[in-house]
């Protein structure tokens, strides 16, 4: 399964919304509704699924499905996550 699928399927299962109705655009916080809590459950969910660590500064850097696709794709292609 592909990378955005994977962060697909997290974000929908938070955000209780069918993936196919989340755009690769949409803004966690401001388009889909996520919160702080919500968005650190996303994280830990994150760095469970690809084995791997997000620092706190870089979770700052995820604030969209096209940038947490970005940042874990950079991840794997480092070798730091699966």
């Amino acid at each position: 399964m592909a990378v955005r699928e994977r962060i697909l399927g997290i974000v929908s299962k938070h955000v209780k919304t069918p993936i196919d109705k989340i755009a690769d655009e949409a803004v966690l916080a401001n388009d889909l509704g996520v919160d702080s809590l919500t968005l650190f459950e996303i994280i830990l969910d994150l760095e469970r699924e690809f084995s791997c660590e997000i620092p706190e500064k870089d979770s700052e850097d995820i604030v969209s499905i096209s940038s947490a696709v970005k940042y874990i794709e950079n991840k794997i292609a480092q070798g730091t996550a699966k």
